[in-house]
């Protein structure tokens, strides 16, 4: 008798940037198919936050794919251990006491400015501090800003005796840290902050310069309610393409190997009944 060898292939594992990139683009390709707008826009919402998520998380995973492994530290045998010799002893001069400055108790903090959204087709966000004077008593290299996706940071150096800041970093939408500067005029300094493009082509729309803060103990309203029935209803009534998208994704939601990738509807939809 014979014995048979079973093979079985193994399922190719995907990281989790690529797990949320696939359902993007399966949820994308159903979201074609629609005819309703509102439907289609709700699915589009949906495929653009995993499609966000997936491509941080490639991001990530490209940076630590990149770090250097920790090197083991190698320990001798006892019989190779050496004690050192013990040093001659000196008189050590006594240090002077370390002195710790705080950075922020030497600005004068700057809360008058002019903000410019730059409306829908703008490519800036753009701030006028008013200061009389500045671009010929203040040497260029003594006003500085620094930026990140979420914030920046204007220093003014000597204005006047007196050393002034501008710090945000709350920003109502994330802005392009390389393309963004400060502009050195007579009598103002310009922040001009470099809007992000949607993945329609336009440029982010901002009705504020930074994002709301939420008030202690204040409850958030539930994003997925309406959108949960909306899928619930696509589901019931759609061909077998539509509900094999929206199954796979509520039974991944459920597992939990799309994390809180749903922008706070992970919940909601993994506890719809299909």
């Amino acid at each position: 008798m014979v014995e048979v060898e079973e093979i079985v292939e193994e399922e190719e594992v995907l990281s989790p940037s690529q797990e949320r990139l696939l359902d993007a683009e399966e949820i994308e390709k159903a979201a074609s198919t629609l005819t309703r707008p509102t439907a289609r826009m709700q699915l589009e919402s949906v495929a653009k936050k995993l499609r966000k998520e997936g491509e941080a998380l490639k991001r990530v995973e490209a940076s630590r794919a990149a770090a250097p492994p920790k090197e083991e530290k190698k320990t001798l045998p006892a019989a190779e251990e050496t004690k050192p010799a013990a040093p001659p002893k000196t008189t050590i001069p006594a240090s002077p006491p370390v002195v710790i400055i705080n950075n922020n108790a030497h600005f004068v903090p700057i809360d008058k400015f002019s903000f410019d959204d730059g409306g829908y087709s703008g490519a800036w966000v753009t701030l006028y501090i008013d200061l009389p004077g500045v671009g010929s008593t203040v040497d260029k290299e003594n006003i500085t800003c620094q930026f990140t996706p979420n914030s920046f940071d204007l220093i003014v150096k000597g204005y006047k005796g007196k050393s002034y800041r501008l710090y945000k970093d709350n920003l109502e939408n994330e802005i392009d840290d390389f393309k963004s500067k400060r502009v050195v005029k007579a009598d103002k300094i310009l922040v001009k902050l470099a809007k992000k493009k949607t993945d329609y082509g336009s440029f982010e729309h901002w009705s504020s310069l930074t994002a709301k803060r939420k008030k202690p103990g204040s409850k958030e309203k539930d994003p997925s309610a309406g959108i949960m029935g909306l899928m619930k209803e696509m589901y019931d009534s759609g061909d077998d393409k539509m509900k094999k998208v929206i199954g796979e994704t509520m039974m991944k939601q459920r597992e939990g190997k799309l994390g809180d990738g749903m922008g706070g509807m992970g919940g909601g939809l993994g506890d719809m009944d299909i």
